[in-house]
């Protein structure tokens, strides 16, 4: 083979392998320079502009869109100057960051003072509060993590401490990585590799260490050596409703239950303070030394990188279970996806450790097949090309109990496909105690569920007009989405002219004496209820693409596109790139539009005396016989 002459003439994979040791700046300029380098697999490669954006400004992945390298690239240029963090729900504690007295948010609004926190990487919310972390690695928290102990919280952002002597930025060992909001405590993972616990607001954390395990840290900022070994490295923490729990590269992944201080000075009896100097016996511990801990069988496989060799039983082990790609807690189970395609479940006992791991049968896939996991509480998603599969804790109940009786896990109920998420680009759902919330890959966060008290977890509305959303009263002031609104989804939207205009429409519109026969129809029959509910919603996504037609085709994510979505309890939140500018403009005449008047999929024709409305998108064709939560 001939020597390459110029840097051109090397091959692909060559230079993906270099463009990474290239900041964006640098790397857009070498594109620059040639026509070779101009041609989309190279200037848009989803592995550089994915890396950059996550090493840069601490973005977590996304699994289902880390092959659209035109995506990272837009997200990392607007990542710059547009991140905004929005939550609505239940106001309780403070958790939304709202300075207000009121008892809940119905739509999404901007958690005050985050401006001055700079660009928010990540997002997740807790039982009773909402944590951010920004792309220096400080995590900043509203409200209070544990409810059932402490009342009040605040909706200021409070910055997470670390221990007296530690540093508190700019550090290895300090600035987070990577963090996870459980019910009642947080868990964050620092460029170091360390881990930290927070179990209050208002105390420093205490660094996790075992017995049992030597965790390696790297306190160096410059690059590892392509052959240095991870084994014993933390690569995430997850902290779930009643554990904690990190994947140790090489062990597997390891459980613990959280940290949590029975009195001032004392922590229960699972771990031991280890102060960081004699004269603090009676301050904080700064570390606590797991003494009860254990690993889930079989997650400990690392698949060997180039010729290394690996041993029998590792080589049958990778063939049977494979490598943990990403993995979730449950309050009672831990479900992980391997990169052979297949999906395991374990169940934690009240023993305090995992026997052993089952094969989920129902998600089995080919190797190579994007899967992901992804879930809370008691509900949980799996993505499989394009599929997004979700069940309950009780499916996991019921497939772990017929081990011996049913072991390849037939006719198992409890296994739900949304017609909204089917192959329509979603790359994350995040569970509340009962209404979820989907994101997509274009931007949008769509919601689902139910309402609690109508405390506004959907973030479609205010009852009366949330019904025009397709909202509906189940029992006393609980809510419920009809079942319509399942087959394309409900859009958050971000704009308060929307909300005036479902006012307006609630009222009759623009003539409400000739819209009173249809406002009498669409009241009185959830049939109607749904397919108005769906009009209006085509409607609303016309809002947006007005604007975005305005924008010039600059890079088309619209005015407000969502990089991350989370949800916990009653309350949600989200981190979006808003673009001002385009925010304000829109040309679409709400003022001047009238109640839908519409020809219904049965044949009946809604009365009035102006034109029948037509459908954007053409009339749905409804998915209402999928089984339902």
């Amino acid at each position: 083979m001939a020597e390459a002459s110029n840097i051109t003439e090397l091959p692909l994979d060559i230079l993906v392998s270099i463009f990474p040791y290239l900041d964006a700046k640098s790397f857009l300029a070498v594109c620059s320079t040639c026509k070779a380098f101009q041609q989309p697999s190279i200037r848009l490669d989803p592995a550089y502009w994915s890396f950059q954006t996550r090493a840069t400004f601490r973005v977590p992945n996304q699994p289902v869109v880390q092959h659209d390298g035109d995506r990272w690239q837009k997200m990392y240029k607007r990542l710059l100057t547009q991140t905004r963090v929005y939550t609505w729900g239940s106001e309780s504690n403070h958790r939304l960051g709202h300075r207000t007295n009121a008892r809940s948010c119905h739509l999404p609004g901007e958690m005050e003072g985050e401006h001055a926190l700079g660009i928010i990487a990540d997002l997740q919310c807790g039982g009773w509060s909402t944590t951010i972390l920004n792309s220096k690695g400080d995590l900043y928290s509203v409200g209070v993590l544990d409810g059932e102990r402490h009342f009040g919280g605040s909706a200021d952002p409070k910055r997470l401490r670390f221990p007296p002597g530690y540093p508190n930025s700019n550090e290895p060992t300090t600035t987070i990585r990577q963090f996870s909001a459980g019910r009642s405590h947080i868990l964050g993972l620092s460029d170091s590799g360390r881990i930290w616990s927070w179990h209050d607001i208002g105390h420093s954390a205490v660094q996790i260490k075992f017995v049992n395990i030597d965790l390696k840290e790297d306190s160096s900022s410059g690059s590892k050596p392509m052959n240095a070994s991870l084994y014993g490295t933390v690569k995430q923490v997850i902290a779930g409703w009643s554990y904690s729990s990190a994947y140790v590269r090489g062990i597997g992944i390891v459980v613990w239950e959280p940290i949590r201080p029975r009195a001032p000075g004392g922590f229960v009896r699972r771990a031991r303070s280890v102060p960081r100097r004699p004269q603090q016996q009676e301050a904080e511990p700064d570390t606590m030394l797991l003494l009860e801990n254990f690993e889930l069988p079989k997650t400990r496989y690392q698949r060997p990188k180039g010729a290394a060799r690996e041993s029998a039983p590792d080589r049958a082990l990778g063939e049977e279970v494979g490598q943990v790609e990403n993995y979730i807690v449950l309050e009672n189970f831990v479900i992980f996806v391997t990169d052979i395609g297949k999906v395991f479940c374990s169940k934690l006992e009240e023993k305090e450790k995992a026997d052993n791991i089952l094969e989920l049968c129902a998600f089995r896939s080919q190797a190579g097949t994007p899967l992901d996991v992804q879930g809370s509480f008691r509900r949980f998603a799996i993505f499989r090309n394009g599929e997004v599969i979700i069940a309950e804790q009780d499916y996991l109940e019921a497939c772990w109990n017929a081990q011996t009786t049913n072991p390849e896990q037939a006719n198992i109920s409890g296994l739900k496909r949304i017609p909204a998420f089917q192959h329509n680009n979603v790359v994350s759902i995040a569970f509340g105690d009962f209404h979820f919330l989907a994101l997509h890959s274009n931007g949008k966060i769509t919601s689902y569920g139910k309402e609690m008290q109508s405390r506004g977890s959907l973030g479609l509305s205010a009852i009366p007009w949330a019904r025009l959303r397709g909202l509906t009263h189940t029992t006393g002031s609980d809510l419920e989405l009809l079942p319509h609104a399942y087959t394309h989804g409900r859009e958050l939207w971000f704009r308060e002219e929307q909300e005036e205009w479902l006012k307006l429409l609630f009222s009759g519109g623009n003539d409400g004496e000739e819209a009173n026969e249809r406002i009498e129809m669409w009241s009185g029959s959830r049939d109607v209820a749904g397919e108005v509910s769906d009009w209006i919603e085509q409607e609303g996504k016309a809002w947006d693409e007005v604007s975005t037609q305005m924008d010039g085709g600059e890079d088309g994510l619209g005015a407000h596109f969502a990089l991350r979505v989370s949800a916990a309890g009653w309350h949600s939140g989200a981190v979006l790139l808003v673009n001002d500018e385009l925010a304000k403009k829109t040309t679409y005449d709400w003022r001047n539009t009238s109640f839908p008047r519409l020809q219904l999929s049965n044949g009946d024709e809604m009365p009035g005396s102006i034109p029948f409305h037509k459908w954007r998108e053409g009339r749905p064709d409804w998915k209402l016989n999928w089984e339902q939560f």
